[in-house]
């Protein structure tokens, strides 16, 4: 349980909340939401920098069990920890203690065997004692799982088996996000906050979380901008308006019904003591001046003042944002043409990854499409390929009259955090006429008077976006590309976006992981997998259904490797396994990689017998000979396997 009392936060001079309070109970999942700028992230701060235990701060007080411990997963990571650490390392560090453990066991198993050493003598018994104890902790808090865990998580969330060996410098932002959360995860915190942990995920992962956190066994509080999410997940609602937060006993779908029900049950009750109040007015007019009716007529006053008084306008904010795209002229009738498109990226070992293999394409006018795909599948690659950003294999054409306009995934980090809103979006201004329509187009995202002067270096995530999205309505299209574009929009900003694309008349291509966005807009779907683009026609929601038997279909078949103890193959253009009526050496080396697996699958059935056993209370009751060789075999296997899992990578390459 965590309770936040009497909170007073402020964003500059911008107050946020006013004596506000709210309570986390055990194995309660709570959204928290409002919209941008009223101070979820903030928020979540405040709270991870209160700690465990009671403390009373001039911000509030705050209230939690001893033992207490949070873990927070920040919008925009910035790390402390040696870049250069493998990845399933940095993930295993979330838990000190066993890793100072681990370190303490191997430093202790190093001098018990070093040479010269008397068996007999008492400081080897005292080393044998330290060891045993040191293990028995160790296995006690879960240390011998650890890795599987670790290893666990991470596949959940997208990384394959060679990605638990890069160091942390080789992934990217959003891969680093990942990693955060994994080992947040691995962590387990009694209180849990993830501030927009979706923003990052493919479907894959997404599903993935999902599940994960419905079976948390703690409490945690969830910033979130994808309603499906919020939905699935949450069972509670906090939210943050004018200053306050209120609490809702259910998911962001019964948040949203009550809320609605709640302002028209307020709106009935202030509008019946608006008539209370004039028929109490009205007796007192008329009768206050009579003798004989006076003393009611003063009763009824002190009944009207007090009503007075009290009588509060329910509030609603209602500034919103209403835009439409410009207007520019028809195209013809196909859009676009990818012949033959293919693209390979460089990697740190001097080979090359191929993320597009001889894609052909064709784009009609008036269509709306999802580009799909796991992340790191080529999704963006062929967004900036369409859009002429970047070089690649193969022909790009356009159709008769066509006009582009491409909102890049990263657009905010365009933004120059020493410039004004007004003059960021005067120096995109391409021509005078869209310099005097700045200021309009400024006040359609709710900017207005001296707001547009500030810097965009202290805009929340959301206003930055608002900027961003702001910047492509200077110049009109008829093909509109946009790489997650509801990233950091609050779900009222969101809804005017898709109000504003159901309105625009050109064509569009959507990359999103908002479920509930490319629902409400779309009629085929891109799907980049492999190297390729497979195409389906249809809503998105019928791909999902589509795509929801395919995963199914995989999970019963890696729960059949599993059960067999074999390694996971990986498919793509560049594995010969995948690849039918290869050549001899293509079929020598699957031979290889299948002899391989066997190898492997019978050390792991060792490994896992070992780890069984060594799980036992009465495990370190046996002779500590027998002990320190079973230590050393399972050592040994564990090395073994990651050898033969580096030869088996090697035959599939």
């Amino acid at each position: 349980m965590f309770e936040a009392q009497n909170v007073f936060l402020h964003a500059g001079s911008k107050e946020l909340l006013r004596n506000a309070s709210l309570r986390i109970g055990d194995n309660d999942r709570a959204g928290l939401v409002g919209l941008n700028g009223t101070g979820k992230s903030t928020l979540l701060k405040l709270i991870r920098e209160s700690g465990s235990g009671c403390s009373a701060t001039s911000q509030g007080k705050f209230v939690c069990p001893a033992g207490t411990t949070i873990g927070y997963l920040p919008q925009e990571i910035s790390f402390e920890e040696d870049l250069d650490t493998p990845s399933l390392h940095y993930v295993m560090q979330a838990n000190r203690k066993l890793n100072a453990l681990a370190e303490s066991i191997e430093r202790l198993q190093n001098a018990l065997e070093e040479p010269g050493q008397d068996h007999e003598s008492e400081a080897y018994h005292r080393l044998i004692e330290k060891f045993s104890e040191a293990s028995m902790e160790f296995e006690r808090l879960g240390g011998y799982t650890m890795e599987a865990q670790a290893r666990k998580l991470m596949a959940g969330l997208g990384f394959s088996e060679t990605d638990t060996e890069k160091t942390v410098r080789e992934f990217s932002g959003g891969w680093q996000m990942r990693l955060l959360l994994a080992r947040l995860l691995l962590e387990n915190p009694t209180l849990l906050l993830l501030d927009e942990p979706t923003n990052h995920l493919d479907i894959d992962s997404l599903r993935w979380l999902e599940n994960y956190l419905i079976n948390y066994e703690h409490s945690c509080i969830i910033v979130s901008h994808d309603r499906f999410f919020l939905d699935k997940v949450t069972t509670k609602t906090l939210e943050i308006s004018f200053q306050t937060i209120t609490e809702y006993k259910g998911n962001y779908s019964y948040y949203e019904q009550q809320k609605a029900e709640r302002y028209e049950l307020m709106m009935a009750k202030y509008e019946n003591d608006l008539k209370k109040m004039a028929h109490l007015k009205s007796f007192v007019d008329r009768f206050r001046y009579k003798a004989t009716k006076a003393k009611q007529a003063q009763s009824r006053l002190r009944q009207m003042q007090k009503l007075e008084e009290e009588l509060l306008c329910p509030e609603e904010d209602t500034s919103t944002i209403v835009f439409r795209f410009p207007k520019a002229r028809q195209s013809g009738k196909e859009v676009l043409r990818l012949e033959d498109v293919s693209k390979s990226w460089p990697l740190p070992d001097g080979s090359t990854r191929t993320v597009l293999d001889h894609v052909d394409l064709h784009v009609m006018r008036g269509d709306r499409i999802a580009v799909v795909g796991s992340n790191g599948a080529g999704k963006t690659t062929l967004c900036r390929i369409i859009a002429g950003d970047l070089g690649h294999e193969g022909t790009v054409s356009y159709g008769h009259n066509v006009s582009l306009n491409y909102f890049a995934q990263h657009q905010t980090e365009h933004l120059d955090p020493r410039k004004s809103i007004l003059d960021e979006m005067l120096h995109a201004a391409p021509d005078a006429e869209s310099q005097r329509n700045v200021r309009d187009i400024l006040g359609c995202f709710l900017f207005s008077g001296d707001s547009v002067e500030k810097k965009t270096g202290v805009l929340s995530g959301g206003e930055k976006s608002r900027v961003a999205l702001a910047k492509i309505l200077l110049q009109s299209s008829n093909l509109l590309i946009m790489d997650e574009p509801t990233n950091h929009l609050d779900m009222r900003s969101k809804e005017m976006l898709i109000d504003a694309l159901e309105q625009y008349d050109g064509t569009l291509l959507l990359v999103s992981h908002d479920r509930y966005f490319l629902d409400s807009l779309v009629n085929k779907v891109f799907e980049v997998r492999d190297g390729a683009v497979q195409i389906y026609l249809g809503s998105y929601q019928e791909y999902l259904q589509k795509a929801e038997q395919a995963y199914r279909k995989e999970l019963e078949e890696n729960q059949r490797e599993e059960q067999g103890s074999r390694p996971r193959r990986q498919s793509g253009s560049g594995s010969p396994a995948g690849k039918a009526g290869g050549s001899r050496q293509d079929k020598r080396k699957q031979r290889q990689a299948e002899r391989l697996e066997q190898q492997i699958g019978s050390l792991e059935a060792k490994k896992q017998e070992l780890e069984e056993a060594m799980a036992q209370p009465d495990f370190y009751d046996q002779p500590e000979e027998r002990t320190r060789d079973q230590l050393e075999t399972y050592q040994d296997l564990c090395r073994d396997i990651e050898q033969l899992y580096e030869q088996w990578e090697a035959s599939l390459s």
